[in-house]
């Protein structure tokens, strides 16, 4: 995979982008990358280092594929 495409990595802070769902987000949409993926989501469908987990705002854990995510501090 290209990792210029994102570069991201764990210890960004980034916001998931705006028509992206899950009931569990923040109003924010903010969390910070604590891990960068390490299996297979979505039936296989995109390899693991593009899945990112995040720590959002409001103590939630959850997973997105990096198309989603916009770094917010550089």
């Amino acid at each position: 995979m290209d990792r210029s495409r994102k570069d991201l990595k764990v210890g960004d802070l980034v916001r998931v982008r705006t028509g992206t769902h899950d009931e569990r987000m923040p109003e924010s949409r903010t969390g910070l990358i604590i891990e960068v993926g390490r299996e297979k989501m979505w039936d296989n469908q995109y390899p693991p280092d593009c899945i990112y987990k995040l720590w959002m705002t409001n103590g939630a854990t959850l997973k997105f594929h990096e198309m989603f995510l916009e770094r917010l501090a550089d």
